[in-house]
């Protein structure tokens, strides 16, 4: 399974909301980062944070725009809806890397455009 595969499967696992898949990709130890948000280092926290996350969005959508792999690092150029009750919608690039068992062991995410396109007509 290449780095591409690997990150397509934590989105797909994200967007089913399947915590136990979206857990089972992220090692034991890990370097995670959010904007506004304490950097996480263990699989527990992260479990805990979508845990948390989803409790308050259960709709929240991630698409996949555009996604480059280079060896273990792929950089994904994505579009995110929270859903209700928020509303939260932006686009952004995640960078995930992969270790050799193809467990997440970086992950960084870096916000942009943050209106919707034609939001402002």
């Amino acid at each position: 399974m290449t780095a591409a595969d690997l990150s397509r499967r934590y989105i797909d696992a994200h967007n089913a909301h399947d915590l136990e898949a979206l857990v089972a990709l992220v090692a034991d130890k890990i370097d995670f980062k959010r904007p506004d948000d304490p950097v996480l280092t263990s699989r527990h926290q992260v479990r805990e944070r979508y845990a948390t996350d989803w409790s308050t969005h259960g709709q929240a959508h991630v698409s996949l725009l555009r996604l480059l792999e280079a060896g273990s690092t792929v950089i994904a150029e994505i579009e995110v809806d929270a859903g209700p009750p928020s509303n939260e919608w932006y686009r952004g690039v995640v960078i995930h890397d992969w270790d050799e068992d193809g467990l997440l062991v970086r992950y960084r995410l870096y916000v942009g455009d943050s209106e919707r396109p034609g939001a402002g007509d």
